[in-house]
């Protein structure tokens, strides 16, 4: 994944190969004993083609970055270069949301430069960011014309959405110098897809699925991460048919819809991401605010004819924990949802719990994030 050329900096390597012959010189058992740090890695520059296509040359390994968004945050901080963050947005900010207050503590403080979409540049400028890691449904753009001229390089990797996410991950490694890390987050990652095509081989009837994006009557379509979610679970999104178009700049793809539509079309399975009013985050909702609105959709009128709200097939999420590893983890409890018989042995809390020792908090279960109608 990099290409071209590798320039080492032959100062720095000789004092770094120094260094070590002096320490080799100098050990004695009793020192041998007594572990010291790992040695740091020598600053290279290397020619990176980003999700765009975008050949990017860059000074690796990246020791300061601006992540434009919380999606961005968790996989540096997942990979472990979480010390290189120097300045964070909005939906970052520990200090900002009681359900994120332990979540994000470690940014507790460091600069916020304002909303994703409209960051304050100048702030990003004073942080000492060498890198902008962006996505490409953010103001990448913007950000080269900002930002490049005062030597911070930008790279677009859209680490919401699962399959850039997988692709790009050794790349993440390698110029954050986190090989190890990414390549523990690529297993986690893989694990689930090994999971998931296990469990569905043979998944010829696929199950119809109305995803709602934390609003009424605006679903997901081809394009969007979300979209993804219900393919990789093996289900099939009831507005699949629906073509936004190939701008890379589009929010999330997102589509509104009338619902005497989602009526005819009569889906399997309806799944609606958040509650009215409520801020994701690690601290869970409580379970009457989950319950209340999938009570909310199965009331809307006409919909007790649909297959779903017959049959108690409504779910109703908080996307801290469907949106983890790029959405992988969301898929997977997805695909248990929808095929539950197939996935009674398949822990997901398992998997979920990886996810959040990468990122340095305590295990939950993924039953306090989400509500099933009737349950």
């Amino acid at each position: 994944m990099l290409t071209t050329s590798r320039r080492r900096r032959p100062a720095r390597a000789i004092a770094l190969l120094t260094g070590a012959v002096l320490l080799l010189s100098g050990c004695s058992a009793a020192s041998a004993a007594t572990s010291t740090p790992a040695p740091q890695k020598t600053p290279e520059t290397v020619t990176i083609t980003d999700e765009l296509g975008r050949e990017v040359e860059l000074t690796v390994p990246i020791t300061a970055v601006y992540p434009d968004l919380w999606y961005q945050s968790e996989i540096v901080r997942g990979i472990g270069a979480g010390d290189s963050i120097v300045a964070i947005e909005s939906s970052t900010d520990p200090t900002t949301t009681e359900e994120n207050a332990e979540y994000f503590a470690d940014f507790a403080d460091l600069p916020v430069v304002g909303n994703y979409e409209e960051p304050n540049w100048e702030a990003i400028v004073e942080s000492g960011a060498q890198v902008a890691l962006m996505r490409r449904n953010g103001p990448w753009e913007e950000a080269v014309e900002k930002l490049e001229p005062f030597g911070i390089d930008v790279v677009v990797v859209t680490t919401w959405d699962p399959i850039v996410l997988r692709k790009y991950l050794p790349l993440l490694g390698e110029i954050f110098g986190k090989e190890d890390g990414a390549a523990e987050l690529a297993s986690l990652y893989d694990d689930i897809d090994t999971t998931l095509d296990d469990a569905l081989e043979g998944v010829d009837d696929p199950k119809s699925v109305y995803f709602e994006n934390n609003a009424e009557y605006v679903t997901s379509v081809p394009g969007s991460g979300w979209h993804d979610t219900i393919e990789l679970a093996g289900g099939e999104n009831l507005f699949g048919d629906v073509n936004v178009g190939d701008d890379s700049s589009a929010s999330v793809h997102q589509y509104e819809v009338d619902p005497v539509e989602v009526i005819a079309r009569n889906p399997d399975v309806i799944v609606h991401n958040g509650v009215d009013g409520l801020v994701s985050g690690y601290e869970p909702w409580s379970a009457s605010d989950l319950e209340g609105q999938a009570e909310a959709i199965a009331a809307r009128p006409g919909w007790d004819a649909t297959t779903a709200v017959q049959g108690d097939e409504v779910y109703v999420f908080d996307n801290f924990f469907y949106s983890a590893l790029g959405k992988q983890v969301g898929a997977l409890a997805l695909a248990s949802w929808l095929y539950p018989e197939r996935f009674e042995d398949v822990d997901v809390d398992e998997y979920f719990g990886r996810w959040l020792t990468a990122q340095g908090v305590e295990p939950r279960s993924v039953s306090e994030y989400v509500y099933k109608l009737g349950q």
